[in-house]
């Protein structure tokens, strides 16, 4: 399995119960950082902004932007550091309830062919502010 070390920081955030909070239609901004431990051969390293479900029921979820940052082979110990910004939708809003919760998060993948993807994600909030 490959082996890297993710970061993701999101910047201009308001603090919500110790979550990064983004107001409806607001705008998500961030550098991610990647360093392999080892060569990696990858089709694509996403950065994504999505949204899904847990709990009972069906499985949703939604990919709101994509970035597709780097192609090809990362070299072990060559940081690769890129910003982001993504425009954040007005709904669905963060909820944690009894039966189903919905997640928002900034997502990290190496996209390996033919092995295991690697993934780092950040949780967030989406909520208005009171």
């Amino acid at each position: 399995m490959a082996n890297a070390n993710i970061q993701i920081t999101l910047h201009t955030a308001d603090m919500l119960g110790g979550m990064p909070s983004y107001e409806p239609g607001g705008v998500v901004q961030g550098t991610v950082h990647v360093t392999p431990q080892e060569d990696i051969k990858c089709n694509h390293l996403w950065v994504r902004l999505w949204w899904h479900t847990e709990g009972r029921g069906t499985r949703a979820e939604k990919v709101i932007e994509q970035m597709d940052i780097a192609q090809g082979l990362l070299s072990a110990h060559r940081p690769i550091s890129r910003s982001f910004s993504f425009d954040v939708p007005r709904e669905p809003w963060s909820y944690a309830g009894y039966y189903i919760n919905i997640v928002w998060e900034v997502k990290v993948t190496i996209d390996i062919p033919l092995a295991s993807d690697v993934n780092q994600s950040l949780p967030l909030v989406l909520a208005p502010r009171r």
